[in-house]
């Protein structure tokens, strides 16, 4: 169904499973309902994915990241819908946002409220991070997955989306006014019902997941805006923040910090000098996990490597320096070595077979 090769997605899924990961399980509730409301059984989704029937009305739910892709797979699969991440991220109201939505809201204007969103996301959805670039005349939101996604990653990125736009609509007042949207990925079947759900033009095959809206519309002041209830909401998401990446393992931090970090690979003793820990720390942690951080960044560039080979239009050196290698020659010798094919080699094989990494975005 949907042109999925199950042995291929079976693979690779095990390869990229990343049972060290905790996911919150903050919009499980309103996933099952829209997947209901389509003809779905959610308890069949919840027993296939291996959890709780009551799961979804637990208040501190949290899944691994294999039950975050199996529930995910399953409600395309009986919705028959690729696009139910573009549906599932307009029915998220600012109040599904919990803390961060209600902090957001509060805030003074728009620019205060995306501060808080870029610095806040994590604790709602850790597989994305928000990063604010403001030029003169414009501002850009870059959307940056933490780790590779596979097969959905475009459910996962269009419902960050999608709620993203609702979410400043709300703040603003319906009056700020997106210019453009821009995605990584290749364009799907059902790229024309984008136009539902962003009143701007839509690219894709671009280097990044990006919002482009003017500069002046940060300034907007939010109808709803009240400082103290702002101050007070801001510090309960600082604590529930670090409430969650306390309940993280320092393996499952690290590869989040690996995705943030475009371009370079910090060493050990910069990754520790960020957990406020001693390398030697850090490594006695990882050691306490079965890992070394070595391996984590080998596996994460193989991941990485694999979905921008399979899933974007990039070229092969710039995937390369996207990976961290100053010499994208050097990205082509490790890749050969793992694969037996050069990178371009390994793309077109793949492509001429169907990959399998998008589960919820079939080809046209």
């Amino acid at each position: 169904m949907f042109g999925l090769n199950r042995t291929v997605v079976t693979s690779v899924t095990t390869k990229q499973a990343a049972p060290q990961l905790v996911l919150p399980g903050h919009y499980l509730r309103n996933l099952l309902d829209l997947a209901q409301s389509r003809g779905a059984q959610s308890q069949t989704i919840l027993t296939a994915a291996g959890l709780a029937l009551n799961m979804p009305e637990q208040p501190d739910a949290t899944l691994s990241w294999p039950q975050f892709q199996e529930v995910i797979k399953l409600c395309c699969e009986q919705t028959k819908e690729p696009a139910l991440g573009l549906y599932l991220g307009s029915q998220l109201t600012i109040t599904t946002h919990g803390l961060l939505g209600l902090a957001s809201m509060s805030s003074r204007n728009v620019h205060e409220a995306l501060t808080l969103i870029c610095k806040y996301a994590a604790m709602r959805s850790p597989l994305l991070t928000l990063s604010m670039q403001q030029q003169k005349q414009q501002v850009r939101l870059n959307l940056t997955e933490l780790q590779p996604l596979a097969e959905v990653r475009h459910f996962v990125v269009e419902t960050f989306a999608v709620a993203l736009h609702a979410l400043l609509n709300f703040v603003s007042g319906q009056q700020y006014q997106l210019q453009q949207v821009q995605f990584a990925f290749a364009r799907p079947a059902y790229s024309e019902l984008y136009q539902a759900f962003f009143p701007c033009p839509v690219l894709f095959d671009q280097e990044e997941h990006g919002f482009i809206f003017a500069a002046a519309d940060l300034a907007i002041s939010s109808p709803w805006a009240d400082r103290q209830v702002q101050s007070q909401l801001t510090a309960q998401c600082e604590q529930e923040l670090q409430h969650w990446q306390q309940s993280q393992s320092m393996a499952g931090l690290i590869r989040l910090m690996l995705g943030r970090t475009k371009g370079r690979i910090p060493s050990i003793e910069q990754v520790a000098t960020e957990f406020a820990l001693s390398s030697r720390t850090l490594r006695r942690r990882l050691a306490e996990e079965n890992t070394q951080y070595h391996q984590l960044v080998a596996d994460w560039r193989q991941q990485m490597a694999e979905q921008y080979l399979l899933t974007t239009g990039l070229p092969v050196q710039q995937i390369g320096y996207l990976l961290g290698y100053a010499d994208p020659a050097n990205f082509g010798r490790a890749f050969r070595r793992q694969y037996g094919l050069s990178p371009q080699q390994y793309r077109l094989s793949r492509n001429s077979l169907g990959s399998g990494l998008d589960y919820c975005a079939p080809e046209p």
